[in-house]
């Protein structure tokens, strides 16, 4: 018997070693060097702008210009830094916490009417509803960029709203409610119907479906939906140019002030990187939902 059983082992032994060295063509180690070569290459390229920016906001004018790409010297970073960062503060204080409130409210505006319009097209039905979603979705075939000539002087002239904030969100957040209604629709119909009609029975008004039960489950891409509105808001300098004035956001004032010449090099990395801050603490916040399974489950099509 004992025998019987070695010769058994005998046998499948051989198949377990052939069967563990063959290899699927992205597992050979001429495949493995080409994929990390090439992610290494892009995690570097990606990175590069980033690292300029935090080793030059701490090196003197004389420093960046002799070697962009040098480190900072150590003897001369405190001084540095302390001088780059003072006045990059100086020339972003007025405009920084106001940008930022700006971008919050018009993002907020944004996703929340964009979930109303995707709620509606999703749970309502009325008379010409595919028509009139057509009709919406007909406005993102035309770039945004074509309606400047005809929005400065509507906001500016006929409206009269502009250099202000109310005029400077007001037709961003028209056209980005389209592209909101659009996103969240095909996840809001996802959404299990045995939930709204139970709720329903229990007495459930539009109010409490949408906002107990449509958005909770919608969470992750919700928030990815508002993350991508606030970076938009925030970094547009565009539009911020041709109805700005005083009123300035950061993307326009620091262009101003690098193009002046009021600031030298090391100050302009030092504004750069601070004005990069809510950007960052958005991304830190939104990989939460990235790393868990919770945004997976958001993207679920």
């Amino acid at each position: 018997m004992e025998n019987v059983i070695d010769n058994k082992a005998n046998v499948k032994a051989p198949k377990a070693r052939k069967s563990k060295g063959l290899r699927m063509p992205h597992e050979k180690l001429g495949a493995q060097i080409v994929i990390l070569t090439v992610t290494i290459f892009c995690l570097v390229f990606s990175f590069l702008p980033l690292f300029l920016t935090l080793v030059n906001s701490f090196k003197l004018d004389d420093q960046v210009k002799i070697n962009a790409f040098s480190l900072p010297v150590f003897s001369t970073i405190l001084e540095a830094a302390n001088l780059n960062f003072s006045q990059a503060w100086a020339v972003l204080a007025p405009y920084y916490f106001k940008t930022i409130l700006v971008a919050f409210i018009g993002a907020t505006l944004e996703t929340l009417i964009g979930a109303i319009l995707a709620y509606i097209l999703v749970v309502k039905n009325f008379y010409f509803k595919e028509f009139i979603f057509m009709l919406f979705i007909s406005v993102l075939l035309v770039p945004s960029i074509i309606g400047y000539p005809i929005l400065v002087p509507l906001i500016r002239d006929s409206f009269r709203i502009g250099d202000s904030y109310f005029g400077y969100l007001l037709p961003m957040i028209g056209g980005a409610q389209v592209t909101g209604m659009f996103l969240l629709r095909t996840f809001f119909s996802q959404q299990p119907k045995s939930l709204y009609e139970s709720a329903k029975l229990d007495g459930a008004n539009d109010f409490v479906l949408f906002t107990q039960i449509t958005l909770p489950l919608s969470l992750p891409i919700v928030l990815y939906y508002f993350i991508g509105c606030f970076s938009g808001i925030y970094n547009e300098y565009l539009w911020a140019s041709l109805i700005m004035d005083s009123n300035q956001t950061v993307t326009t004032i620091m262009h101003s002030v690098v193009a002046s010449g009021e600031i030298k090099y090391g100050a302009s990395y030092a504004m750069y990187l601070i004005s990069s801050v809510p950007l960052i603490v958005t991304a830190v916040i939104s990989m939460k939902y990235f790393k868990s399974g919770e945004f997976a489950a958001g993207l679920k099509l």
